[in-house]
Order: structure tokens, then sequence, then C-alpha cells
């Protein structure tokens, strides 16, 4: 390649670079006209993120609360089920598959939780996904219905990616 077409090539090269520099020049004055006229949408971003990390350290510190249970020996008889708030059912199940070496699990129930109270790793590698189902007054409550059931089998492994699919209740099915 001749020299004059060597120095041409780098003028090109170079006009491209200050054209690309002055697009995102205005792309960037742009975009600052749009957020100082719309700053509340920054603040509904800057809430939305908090929040997002606020659920995240509350499942870590939950992981780190089960794992400081000790749960080792843990057992409870039919009685103490019966007697808990349906939270603290969840709970009691997420720390009895701690106990039997989950490394993971994970309450996770709630509103929309898409029939997955409890997630967790069986020392297999296996998912584990449990719906839990507490009934206040024990096997005479009501059963957990068909509904219940079709949840839980509907999501459990298409949503949840669960390998095992599991329904505990303190009643009857």
């Amino acid at each position: 390649m001749s020299p004059r077409l060597r120095r041409r090539k780098s003028d090109d090269d170079l006009l491209v670079a200050l054209g690309g520099l002055v697009v995102v020049a205005l792309v960037l004055v742009k975009v600052g006209q749009w957020a100082w006229a719309h700053w509340w949408v920054l603040v509904v971003l800057g809430l939305l993120a908090l929040l997002a990390g606020a659920g995240r350290i509350y499942r870590q510190g939950d992981q780190m609360r089960s794992a400081q249970l000790g749960v080792e020996g843990l057992n409870y008889s039919p009685g103490q089920l019966d007697a808990m708030h349906h939270s603290a059912f969840e709970h009691a199940v997420r720390d009895l598959l701690a106990r039997d070496g989950s490394r993971d699990a994970l309450r996770r129930g709630g509103r929309g939780d898409l029939g997955a109270d409890v997630k967790g790793h069986d020392p297999l590698g296996r998912l584990w996904v449990i719906q839990c189902k507490h009934r206040r007054k024990g096997l005479d409550g009501s059963a957990v219905g068909t509904p219940e059931l079709q949840t839980l089998n509907g999501t459990g492994r298409p949503v949840h990616g669960g390998d095992v699919v599991v329904m505990v209740t303190n009643g009857r099915i």
C-alpha cells in the first residue's frame, strides 16, 4: 500500500472516530435532558433498586439464620406443628431440609411465590421445591385441595426447575 493510501485510510479512521464521539455526545445530552425533565422516573428506579437490594440482604440473612440454628437432631411433634403460625411452619420445613443436608435451604413463601414456599438443594444436588400448607386445626382442619396441588404441579418443575416437588402439610390432602 502506498504512503498516500495509508494516510488517507488513517484520515478516514480519524473522521469516523470523531463522528462517533459527536454522536455519543449528542445522545448523552439528550439523555441528560430527558432525565432532567423526568426526574421522578430516576427516583422510582432508585427506590426499586433499594428494594431489590434489601430483599437480597434479607434472603442472605435468612440463610445465615438457618445455618446458625444448629439444626442437627431437629424434630417437631405433631402438636408443635399444629400450634405454629403458617410462616413459622414454613421456617420449620426449611430447617428440616437444612437438617437433612441442604446447604442453601431458603424460605421463599408468601403471595406470589408460585407454589414454592421452601427451596433448597439436597446433598445429591437435586433442587427441592416445597409448598407448605399449614392448617390451624391440623388433621381436623380443611384438606389441601386439588387447586393447590395443580399449582404446585404446574410450577414446581417448569417455573422453579425443581427435581423433587413436594407438598407438606400438618393436615391432610
